[in-house]
Formats: C-alpha cells, sequence, structure tokens
C-alpha cells in the first residue's frame, strides 16, 4: 500500500515537474540546423522561460490522467521558467537537455541529471514559485490511490520539509533515492497509526 502511495505520488511529481520537456521530438531540434541570425542573449532567455512555461501549461491540459491531477495557474509556470533561466541558465539547461540549442523545451525528467547545485536551486525555484505541498495533497486526494486509512500519514508526510529532499534528488537524476525520502516517513507513520 505504502508502495503504491510513493509511486503515486511520484507519478504526479515526475509529470507535473517533468512537463518541462517536451513531446519527445527534441531529437529533430537538435538535428535542425543553428540559426545565423543572432538573437539577444536576453530574448534567449525570454523565449527559454516562455517554453519552460509552456510545456508546463501544456503538460497540464494534455488530457493524461495524471496531468488531470495538476492545479498549476499560468503565473506558477512562467515564474518557474523565468526562476530556472535564472538560476539554472540557458546554457546548463541545455546540456541536462531540458531546452534545445533553438530554446525550445527538450527531455522529460525522467531522464534529467542536474549537478547537486542546480537540483537545489531548480527545487528553491519550484518551491518558490508554487504551493507545492498543497498542490500534491490537492493532487493526490483527486488521484483515487490513497486508501482512507493512508489520508492522514499523506497529510502528515507530504510537507514542504519532506518533499524538497526529495525534489532534489529528482532533479539529480536519482529516481530510487527520492522515493526513499517519501517512503521512510510514510512507513514510519504508517506504522505508528498501527500501534
Amino acid at each position: 500500500m505504502i508502495k503504491t502511495l510513493t509511486a503515486a505520488v511520484l507519478v504526479v511529481l515526475l509529470f507535473a515537474l517533468g512537463a518541462c520537456g517536451g513531446s519527445g521530438d527534441s531529437d529533430s531540434d537538435s538535428s535542425a540546423p543553428k540559426s545565423s541570425a543572432s538573437a539577444s542573449p536576453d530574448g534567449d532567455e525570454a523565449t527559454a522561460s516562455k517554453s519552460i512555461s509552456d510545456s508546463l501549461m501544456a503538460a497540464q491540459k494534455s488530457g493524461d490522467s495524471s496531468s488531470q491531477l495538476l492545479n498549476m495557474k499560468r503565473e506558477d509556470a512562467d515564474c518557474i521558467g523565468e526562476g530556472m533561466v535564472d538560476k539554472v541558465g540557458t546554457d546548463q539547461l541545455q546540456k541536462y537537455g531540458m531546452l534545445t540549442k533553438d530554446m525550445k523545451a527538450g527531455t522529460n525528467l525522467s531522464s534529467l541529471k542536474m549537478s547537486k547545485a542546480d537540483a537545489a536551486s531548480t527545487t528553491d525555484v519550484v518551491f518558490g514559485c508554487t504551493d507545492v505541498e498543497a498542490m500534491m495533497k490537492n493532487a493526490m486526494g483527486k488521484s483515487g490511490t490513497i486508501p482512507k486509512q493512508m489520508r492522514g500519514c499523506v497529510d502528515k508526510v507530504l510537507t514542504e520539509e519532506n518533499l524538497r529532499p526529495m525534489f532534489g534528488k529528482i532533479f539529480e537524476g536519482k529516481q530510487a533515492a527520492a522515493q526513499k525520502e517519501l517512503t521512510a516517513p510514510l512507513i514510519a507513520c504508517a506504522k505508528k497509526a498501527q500501534q
């Protein structure tokens, strides 16, 4: 039961934050000839942040059952896009595959492997731009995957204190470690509830 809950939370997280990735057609973008037109760095940054924001919003409207759990406003998505470009930088986002050379959304989060520092910066951006705790609790409530007896534990465990380290691990590409960040407090809560 706890593994199912953890998997459900991770699916929501991966979809919500992995939405920075495009539709999987990054191969065609990366093989496109580089433009000889000189865009200003500010223009590149604006294009990059808009691409990230647009992909977050598009993922939310995609019709996938996981995406229907998301509840992000455009200003939150814009904030995340701008924050990632500001704190991580377009060069690094391209290196990680989150942006293509022409500043379009790149690969999804499942293949993301950021440095620890960039993962921490990205986590700060996400938590600074959205109420992650409320969004996750709302998403989990709507998912229908949480047994009634576990709802109290979910509310206790889905806190910023527990979610931040998990997000950091997800951004570093350490999915198993991210799952442990959530599993340990869930198991502890479930054991305590059964006593």
